[in-house]
């Protein structure tokens, strides 16, 4: 699965907007909080389908969120120094 995923990030990367904003992943964020609880709550009622359609869009908007995390500059690494 972690292969699959791998292979999905470029095209999921090609996807995102140029210009992401804060309030644009926040949005993603507090989408994902509710569908968690609507998961929840159809598992708990029997709702597998709903439970399923759930999960799947789940799925799409943390691998959205993740192809842009990975396609963010990333900090410069604190090797090269020395603590005393």
């Amino acid at each position: 699965m972690q292969q699959h995923l791998m292979q999905m990030q470029p095209m999921m990367a090609a996807y995102y907007p140029n210009n992401v904003t804060t309030d644009h992943i926040q949005q993603y964020l507090d989408e994902n909080k509710s569908l968690i609880l609507k998961i929840v709550e159809s598992q708990n009622s029997g709702k597998l389908t709903e439970c399923a359609e759930n999960q799947s869009r789940l799925q799409r908007n943390l691998m959205y969120l993740a192809a842009i995390a990975d396609s963010q500059p990333q900090p410069p690494t604190m090797s090269g120094q020395v603590h005393t």
